[in-house]
């Protein structure tokens, strides 16, 4: 067990670590400017980059003075992100904002941050037991919730399979939590797996290929994210062929390859909230801690919608005119 630390004694251990492997502190100090970072759980899970997007556009519209770093771990790796949140204690950034691989391991780090004078706040996956000031995030039970009500109106009975990210992200965590809740109402229903391709878009693809293959009397499918459509929608005969058989396939997320799988047959609906506005109001919400003091409610939560054959053509008419920036 580690012996605690104090704040000095962190500080300095952490610069003389970085000093050793030549990483320069660009602090706030040099150029005046406000420095804002965003952690996301993996750079390799293309889900966050549009609220990266986001985030750039509402720096770009409020002028100058922001300067913009994205950064975090190749994959989702709790332990990489909370050095890197320590490494940017070390360059004095002025706020940051991180989606969570594990709560618990991401508290310390969270912590150490904060009582180091530097506001955090979360973005979807949360650490609600740290010193973090807000969730900008969904209400998540709720997304899971309604995800399960569009998916017994479609399939009230028969075998349910389910497909979730990283086990130890809490985000998740609640959305199946949310999920089951509905579920458990439905005795016929029964959920013969729930398989974690720990955000990993290649690994999702084989799981569900391989759960269809191996259960063909699988009547549904839940996605607790939209992992494997990221992938080239070809890659998943079977998924096609589950749908095409009066299968259904509920996921959440309505990024570009969700919406291309509801119009091509892959997906029957999908609960959607806005990626890019993540990024939009994380910047506003530091921000305002940063200039003004203003402390944030305890969650930021944005609007769900749904998308399904009867509206899929304005979502991808929105998909196309802003490049997901919606």
């Amino acid at each position: 067990m580690s012996l605690p630390i104090s704040r000095r004694t962190f500080l300095e251990t952490i610069a003389q670590v970085s000093m050793s492997a030549g990483l320069v502190a660009c602090s706030r100090q040099r150029s005046n400017a406000i420095v804002l970072a965003f952690v996301p759980k993996a750079l390799s899970n293309p889900v966050f980059e549009i609220t990266r997007h986001g985030a750039e556009d509402r720096i770009a519209e409020l002028g100058g003075g922001i300067e913009f770093r994205w950064i975090g771990p190749a994959t989702a790796d709790a332990a990489a992100q909370a050095q890197i949140i320590d490494d940017l204690v070390v360059q004095r950034v002025s706020g940051i904002c991180l989606s969570c691989n594990d709560p618990n391991a991401l508290l310390p780090a969270i912590d150490r941050a904060v009582d180091a004078g530097i506001p955090v706040i979360t973005w979807d996956a949360d650490s609600p037991k740290s010193k973090r000031l807000t969730n900008v995030s969904i209400d998540q039970a709720a997304a899971g919730a309604r995800a399960a009500e569009l998916l017994v109106q479609r399939a009230p009975k028969g075998k349910l399979a389910i497909l979730t990210g990283s086990p130890s992200a809490l985000n998740l965590q609640q959305r199946l939590e949310g999920f089951m809740s509905v579920i458990r109402r439905y005795p016929d229903i029964t959920v013969i797996a729930s398989d974690p391709c720990n955000d990993d878009v290649q690994r999702a693809v084989e799981i569900v290929e391989q759960r269809i293959n191996a259960t063909p009397d699988l009547v549904s499918y839940f996605f607790v994210g939209m992992w494997p459509f990221f992938a080239d929608l070809r890659t998943m005969p079977n998924l096609k062929k589950l749908v095409d058989g009066g299968g259904t396939i509920v996921s959440l997320d309505a990024l570009e390859g969700a919406l291309n799988a509801v119009e091509q047959g892959y997906a029957t609906a999908l609960v959607g909230y806005s990626w890019w506005g993540f990024g939009r109001t994380a910047v506003d919400v530091l921000l305002d801690r940063i200039k003004r003091n203003v402390r944030p409610p305890a969650l930021a939560a944005a609007d769900l919608f749904v998308v399904d054959k009867t509206n899929i053509a304005e979502y991808l008419r929105k998909q196309k005119e802003t490049q997901g920036r919606f």
